[in-house]
């Protein structure tokens, strides 16, 4: 078989080998060599970057300002520790730095973050925002619109303290009567859901009085109350008890 083959096959064939072998040792010096390649690259790579770096810093590309805002929360020196201002601030990544400044804090809902050349990043802070205190669990938690937790054992002043069995899915009322204009609403200081099915409201005057709503319409007897409180001289610290389930005056003397 091989004696068929023709001189000008013999020659390529001997071509091709003389290729797989030359590529064969090639490899093998490169890969011998590979450390000392990737050591030298990374020798002047490394070189390249610090004097980039030295001559960004030189020309007035530091981070000489940081300016952090909308954080009421999240304490502001924790936001600071995770700004490096050793390199330029063109070195920053903006969307790495944003995402390890969120898991600082679960208050921060979203940040921003953006240079203003040639020496300032600017971080703004977009917090959840605390609608009342809800007690359940053995612990106090701070709980946003929705009814969702935002953080545990964490007091802030000025929220109304909701307790009581699924309090958190029944909200809706709670809402409604913290977001009226009404002003018994500026004296309240807790509501409880009872039995699973309706409300009582604690208010704060002289003295604590207890609102007990009905389980049907509680909007009309809290606005009865209202009523009462804008248009007669009735006064709730007398009473420390206010039932409405049964009747709109109905009141239990302390």
């Amino acid at each position: 078989m091989l004696s068929s083959i023709t001189r000008s096959q013999r020659s390529f064939l001997r071509k091709c080998a003389l290729v797989i072998i030359t590529a064969l040792f090639l490899t093998l010096i490169l890969y011998s060599s590979l450390d000392k390649i990737i050591n030298r690259f990374n020798y002047y790579f490394t070189w390249y970057n610090d004097c980039l770096s030295s001559l960004l810093l030189s020309s007035g590309f530091s981070i000489d300002e940081v300016v952090v805002s909308g954080n009421k929360f999240t304490n502001k020196k924790d936001i600071l520790s995770l700004t490096d201002r050793t390199q330029p601030i063109l070195y920053i990544s903006l969307s790495k730095l944003a995402g390890n400044i969120q898991s600082v804090s679960r208050w921060i809902k979203h940040v921003r973050v953006h240079r203003i050349l040639p020496n300032t990043l600017h971080i703004n802070i977009d917090e959840h925002k605390p609608f009342a205190l809800w007690k359940g669990n053995n612990k106090t938690s701070v709980i946003d619109f929705e009814g969702k937790v935002i953080v545990d054992d964490y007091l802030v002043d000025d929220l109304v303290v909701i307790t009581g069995q699924n309090s958190l899915s029944n909200l809706e009322f709670v809402r409604d009567v913290l977001e009226s204009k009404t002003q018994l609403r500026d004296h309240i200081s807790s509501f409880a859901y009872i039995g699973n099915r309706r409300w009582n409201i604690i208010l704060i005057l002289d003295n604590d009085s207890t609102v007990k709503l009905p389980e049907d319409n509680p909007y009309s007897a809290w606005d009865y109350l209202n009523h009462l409180h804008n248009t007669t001289d009735f006064t709730f610290s007398d009473w420390s008890i206010i039932d409405m389930r049964i009747t709109d005056k109905i009141f239990v003397k302390r």
